[in-house]
């Protein structure tokens, strides 16, 4: 017996515990599948050291993992739309989180045709991303309640040779998984790594915890069938509307990696190639559903809902170890680190033990259960390439270098030439001269190295009208190119890039309205982008956000660069022209910062700004459709103000009113006679009423105008005036001072006109230019029933004041009469 050593407070603070420590060296211990080891490299601590440290938390993935996740497997209670999406507070398994995905912007929407698809499944939807990058929007018909979505990034050549059906390498991600986009493609390099490959890459989004599996019971009474959709619904989407041929490989990382070798196992027949990341890949040996359903209750899921009761017969049809003997003949591919501390992970005071150790246990019963299936595949005669790192942890970084590495052996199964693998080639003498030129206008901004050699472009008509060159941050396009010759051509190739080239490319470049590049993309004001093409240009700015690339024709253009192109009042366009009837007729608006374009049917173009462009804009159909097309630009009027005139009418804005629109008729004749805004009138304060039977209205600030059926103009608000300037000076003090002024609702006879209030009455104007007071407590009585719009109806007499103080209103409903005992009483005797 030795005997104890003194635990100093130093030695203390350098303790780790037991189970800890076990976990690298549990590996030789822990194949829970009895076969012959296969051929792997020896890892740091096996044998003897591993021997002794055999204990109940050192000896079986189990054993490592309950040290770190615990022993309860009843789902961490989180909200439904939380499941498998975000690490629930506090979880040991919160460093698997990839975070939130990054805003992307959406190039164009297409609704693609889905008749070729199986019944009940149909694509909603296709977002472009970028010009290699879709986002498919999927109704499913095994989880009809939910819309599937899934990433593809194009082949390297999928322009280039527009005829080839290209394989597919499908990426499955980890526990917790974004509902917008895969965690490949922002936690690793998997879009850039794949660009210069012939593949198509297939980056299914969401199904954290779901292992993409089919389950036997329904959760939140939703079905869960993620198997029967990738099998059954994707391979036809691929195939039928994507160009993806019969060669196919899979691989995944954690969660991802389990689940890519339980499909490939599954089904065989449907992948030549399957690679696992640091997977679990023995489901049903002791302890393995225990440990899965510690690891899925911090996913927010219960996973006997997945594969039924622990050791069940479904836990044996999902387990990679058992099935491997069918895939014979497949590509293989296991990889995963022991545990210690490698190039990605922090140090922690032992050096062979990371910082962080959460990352450490995952790692280490991955590895365990890998050694599992690579022995059963071993016993099986199945061939697999296994890669044992001497370190590392359950991390990203990790993963990607294994993607990077599986690379050439998925090429060779999804029968991939070398050139298809990666490119050899040199930009030609004109591209090499614009990849230059572009980093002396964009301060070095470097296209990359090129991803294809110089190809041909066709038109329509399979005509040979220029070459393009591939880069990794962009394209080279050459009007009139050859193959044969480097000197043919236009003088200069031109670069296209980022969103703008790929708005470009999608809308078929040069075969497209725009035509040819003339410009290479140059900053333009306030942080925005331009480039110039033959027929037009391509805006790209960040004034509101993640804005798209916006094109532009050249007859807008010359008309908006004349008021200073993006730095004038208009700021940058934000939309692409869009069509735009009028009375019948067709024209385009194109929509800019402050305002509007508008091109009339003949072709001329006038812009709109601000208040005016939003009228015309927002305006009823009925209404704009009278208006007509403008017929000038935005002016300014003679006193503070703008208008713009249209076919029939005008638009006019003022600082205190806004806008507001008047037609051509006799009120504006009138209006113009008198000076317009700067005349008696004044500015127009709302849009001029037309009414059912033809007469019009229209209010200005010191008048009112109306104009009757047959055309005649009069001065309501001049009535109302004279009205007042007809009463006696008693009168005048019944009303008391004057307030507002309005137009009238109509009356049960359909009687409309115009008021002005008193502190004490009103006085009314009627369409026929007759106008009327009444005050006092018949006033009151009045208002009490409702006004004009009540049963009494419009006025149709002045207010008669007797001697006696009595007096009386007529209506046309009925009459008003104040008593001498200061009571009003209607015609019918009631009292009011």
């Amino acid at each position: 017996m030795c005997p104890s050593t003194p635990r100093s407070g130093h030695r203390k603070s350098h303790r780790i515990p037991r189970s800890v420590l076990a976990l690298p060296l549990a590996l030789a211990l822990a194949a829970p599948f009895a076969a012959p080891a296969a051929s792997a490299q020896e890892l740091p601590g096996s044998g003897s050291a591993a021997g002794s440290a055999g204990s109940a938390d050192g000896s079986s993935p189990l054993g490592s993992a309950s040290s770190l996740l615990g022993s309860s497997h009843t789902p961490v209670d989180m909200p439904a739309e939380d499941r498998g999406v975000r690490a629930p507070e506090g979880s040991p398994l919160a460093f698997m989180d990839p975070g939130d995905a990054p805003d992307r912007g959406v190039l164009r929407t297409e609704i693609p045709d889905s008749q070729d698809l199986p019944d009940g499944t149909s694509v909603e939807k296709v977002e472009w991303i970028s010009a290699r990058w879709v986002k498919l929007y999927i109704r499913s018909k095994y989880m009809p309640d939910e819309v599937m979505k899934v990433q593809i990034h194009l082949a390297r050549d999928w322009y280039r040779d527009p005829e080839r059906t290209f394989p597919s390498i499908w990426q499955l991600g980890p526990l917790y998984s974004s509902e917008d986009e895969s965690a490949w493609s922002y936690s690793s390099d998997a879009v850039s790594f794949y660009s210069d490959k012939n593949v198509n890459v297939v980056m299914p989004i969401g199904g954290g915890g779901t292992f993409f599996s089919d389950w036997v019971n329904e959760v939140d009474g939703k079905p869960i069938m993620w198997e029967s959709f990738l099998i059954n619904e994707l391979i036809p989407i691929l195939k039928t509307q994507w160009r993806t041929n019969d060669k196919r490989g899979i691989n995944g990382l954690s969660m991802g990696a389990t689940s890519a070798a339980v499909l490939a196992a599954r089904h065989p027949d449907k992948f030549n190639f399957m690679a696992s990341f640091s997977g679990y890949l023995d489901t049903s040996s002791a302890g393995m559903p225990q440990l899965f359903g510690l690891i899925d209750r911090n996913a927010g899921y219960d996973v006997t809902d997945m594969w039924g009761p622990y050791y069940s017969r479904q836990w044996r049809e999902h387990d990679p170890k058992l099935l491997v003997r069918g895939m014979k003949g497949m590509g293989i591919y296991v990889a995963a680190g022991n545990g210690f501390t490698g190039n990605y992970d922090e140090p922690g005071v032992i050096p062979t033990v990371p910082k962080n150790v959460e990352p450490a246990v995952m790692e280490a019963s991955a590895r365990v259960t890998s050694q599992s299936f690579v022995n059963a595949a071993k016993a099986a005669g199945v061939d697999v390439t296994v890669r044992w790192r001497p370190d590392g942890t359950h991390l990203w970084g990790y993963w990607q270098h294994e993607m990077h590495e599986s690379w050439p052996m998925a090429a060779k199964y999804l029968g991939l030439e070398d050139d298809d693998s990666f490119v050899e080639c040199v930009p030609g003498k004109k591209f090499a001269a614009a990849v230059e030129k572009h980093k002396e206008i964009r301060n070095g901004y470097d296209v990359g190295d090129c991803i294809s050699e110089v190809y041909e472009l066709k038109d329509d008509d399979g005509k040979v009208i220029g070459t393009a060159q591939d880069f990794r941050n962009g394209e080279i396009y050459l009007k009139g190119g050859s193959l044969t010759d480097e000197d043919a051509g236009a003088e200069e190739a031109v670069v296209i890039r980022g969103r703008s080239g790929a708005k470009y490319r999608a809308m078929g470049g040069p075969n497209s309205w725009l035509g040819w590049p003339t410009q290479p993309e140059s900053g333009g004001g306030n942080g925005g982008l331009w480039a110039g093409y033959e027929n037009g240009f391509m805006f790209w700015h960040p004034a509101e956000g993640d804005n798209e690339p916006v094109t532009m024709k050249l007859d807008i253009h010359a008309k908006w660069g004349r008021t200073g192109n993006e730095y004038g009042p208009w700021g940058y366009p934000v939309a692409d022209e869009e069509d735009f009837r009028v009375d019948g007729k067709t024209g385009q608006i194109q929509r800019f910062e402050n305002g509007i374009a508008v091109r009339r049917p003949d072709g001329t173009v006038y812009l709109l700004r601000d208040d005016i462009a939003r009228e015309y804009l927002d305006m009823r159909t009925v209404d704009r459709d009278r208006l007509g097309f403008p017929t000038t630009d935005f002016g300014n009027t003679h006193v503070p103000g703008a208008y713009t005139d249209f076919d029939h009418g005008v638009i006019y804005w003022s600082p205190s009113h806004g806008s507001s629109t008047l037609y051509f008729d006799k009120i504006y004749d009138h209006y113009k006679a008198s000076g317009f805004e700067s005349g008696k009138y004044g500015f127009l304060m709302e849009d001029e009423k037309i009414f059912a039977d033809g007469s019009r209205k229209a209010v200005f600030e010191n008048g009112t105008l109306h104009m009757d059926a047959d055309g005649t103009v009069t001065e309501v608000q001049g009535k109302i005036e004279q009205k007042y300037d007809s009463l006696t000076e008693v009168e005048k003090e019944a009303l008391g001072a004057p307030k507002d002024t309005g137009s009238t609702r109509p009356s049960p006879a359909g009687t409309m006109g115009w008021y002005r209030n008193y502190d004490n009455g009103v006085i009314y104007a009627t369409n026929d230019g007759a106008a009327y007071m009444l005050h006092g407590p018949i006033y009151d009585a009045y208002r009490e029933q409702g006004f004009e719009s009540g049963e009494l109806g419009f006025i149709v007499s002045d207010q008669v004041t007797n001697e006696d103080e009595t007096a009386s209103v007529e209506f046309e409903g009925g009459t008003l009469t104040l008593n001498a005992d200061g009571k009003v009483t209607n015609s019918a005797g009631a009292e009011e």
